[in-house]
């Protein structure tokens, strides 16, 4: 028992690990450590449940959470990893169905609009496709819908995840702020309240508040990002299908086969960015609109949109005519969604992959980074933290955050042409789905997504120069699918498929 300057009495209680964030990475490391007999506290400024975006999984999330699961006898992540089990199992924790990507095209074509917004002579986003997959692409990541992946309706989801680490016997302090940090042997942590929290090690899951980097004042590394994108998002209840809608314009099934396009990360690419439906199980609709640039015109026009419900684009606001956003959340914007930071803030302070960057949600690839920390982080942290395997973590989450944000941008910087931004896409596919077959296998890749693939790295650079280059379509999409071939083994850009993926992967 200590005192503060004003005289009033000041407990210190140690632990051996400090985690600030409860989200679902943060809540899922506490009770890992916990179960295996540390001593850990998890503190947040706010409480459970509560809204968060960052909510649609992958099949490298998948594994990862069941590879968790099996190596720390948490069997309710096993059980959380496939839709079918997560339905059987957690009926009550509300999700929603994702057996893939879907991708509809709603500009004119060559990606401009042929006239100023409601002066076309054929609305956008009402012209049939001449041809099936000409402005429409379904690329599926599982076989059927037991083993389906999910969309994690966050708010149940967190709140599951951190009553657990509670029961595991974390000790859990809501709505307490950290506003003071001071790295050292131990770590000494200083609550709102006057608190004052000591730590062996500290894992900051925060998120994008990166609370121990902002306190410490440390580099903003955001300048070293090619994807520049800005964002407005809500929840929205009564969406209606955007598949039915779009097989009823051409009086076929070619957004319900080789699976439904709403059971899916559903992309609407929009002029100057797209926007993206994540459908719940409960009636709630994830939407979202994201623009490249960042200034304030950026901004405004994606909250614009949102606040609209898309009329520019009549096929969108078809869907939307009777939704309403949700009155707690309302539609909210960030201006620029990049930010990163080093991930050792300090000899003993740590951040997963995604409180030290927040990338773009276009890949759908942040609850599978997040993962891929808890699972690094918990093998260092009750290893023992030696130098080199500090430095490792280091530079496997810096390099990966930077591959990723080249695949991203290489995507935006093709997304004026569909043709070229479906070949952007197969890149990012290719890399996901070796680091599937990796783990599915059961290994644990030194880094994701063939970060350190020193011939994929290479084949992304000439692959960039094709895209950006002035040559036609055609020619380029030719020239991708060459330079794919040899980590291309599921057909990717094959013409026969028009645009049309049955399985991607291996699960």
């Amino acid at each position: 028992m200590g005192h503060s300057q004003s005289g009033i009495a000041v407990t210190r209680d140690s632990f051996d690990v400090l985690i600030v964030g409860s989200g679902f990475s943060g809540s899922i490391l506490a009770r890992i450590l916990a179960t295996a007999g540390r001593k850990v506290v998890l503190v947040d400024s706010v409480a459970h449940p509560r809204f968060a975006i960052g909510e649609s999984s992958t099949p490298i999330a998948d594994r990862l959470l069941a590879a968790i699961g099996q190596r720390y006898r948490l069997a309710d992540l096993i059980q959380l990893s496939c839709y079918g089990s997560w339905q059987s199992q957690f009926p009550q924790l509300a999700c929603g169905k994702k057996r893939g990507f879907s991708y509809f095209d709603h500009r004119e074509p060559g990606g401009e609009r042929a006239s100023p917004p409601g002066k076309s002579s054929i609305p956008d986003g009402q012209r049939p496709e001449s041809q099936l997959g000409e402005r429409s692409l379904l690329v599926a990541a599982s076989p059927n819908d037991e083993r389906s992946d999910t969309h994690w309706y966050r708010s149940d989801v967190d709140h599951f995840l951190f009553q657990r680490a509670k029961d595991a016997g974390v000790q859990c302090l809501e709505t307490c702020e950290v506003v003071e940090f001071c790295p050292g042997e131990p770590n000494r942590i200083r609550m709102a309240d006057g608190r004052v929290l000591i730590a062996d090690q500290v894992v900051d899951a925060s998120g994008r508040s990166a609370v121990t980097a902002r306190l410490l004042d440390r580099p903003d590394w955001t300048v070293r990002l090619r994807t520049r994108t800005c964002c407005s998002f809500s929840h929205y209840e009564n969406v209606s299908s955007f598949s039915n809608h779009f097989d009823r314009m051409h009086q076929d099934r070619r957004a319900t086969v080789p699976f439904d396009a709403d059971d899916a990360a559903q992309h609407h690419l929009v002029d100057g960015g797209w926007v993206w439906m994540l459908r719940m199980n409960n009636g709630i609709t994830s939407i979202g609109c994201t623009l490249t640039g960042d200034h304030p015109a950026s901004v405004a026009r994606s909250q614009r949109l949102m606040e609209s419900r898309f009329e520019d684009y009549p096929a969108i606001h078809a869907v939307l005519q009777c939704a309403r956003p949700s009155e707690a959340i309302g539609v909210r914007s960030i201006g620029r969604l990049q930010h990163f930071r080093n991930p050792m803030v300090a000899p003993t302070c740590w951040m997963l992959p995604t409180t030290a960057a927040t990338l773009d949600p276009l890949h759908s690839t942040g609850i599978a980074h997040a993962l891929a920390g808890v699972h690094r982080l918990a093998r260092l942290i009750l290893q023992g933290p030696t130098q080199s395997a500090i430095d490792e973590y280091q530079s496997v989450v810096v390099g990966e955050l930077l591959h990723l944000d080249r695949l991203i941008q290489l995507a935006y910087s093709a997304m004026a042409s569909f043709a070229r931004f479906e070949a952007a896409c197969m890149i990012y596919f290719a890399a996901a789905i070796h680091t599937e077959e990796r783990l599915q296998a059961g290994e644990l890749p030194r880094t994701f997504w063939l970060a350190d693939d020193d011939r994929f790295v290479a084949m992304v650079a000439r692959a960039e120069q094709w895209i950006v280059s002035g040559a036609p379509d055609g020619e380029v999409v030719g020239a991708v699918r060459r330079l794919l071939e040899p980590f291309n083994q599921i057909g990717l850009l094959h013409e026969d498929v028009h645009r049309r993926y049955a399985y991607t992967a291996t699960k």
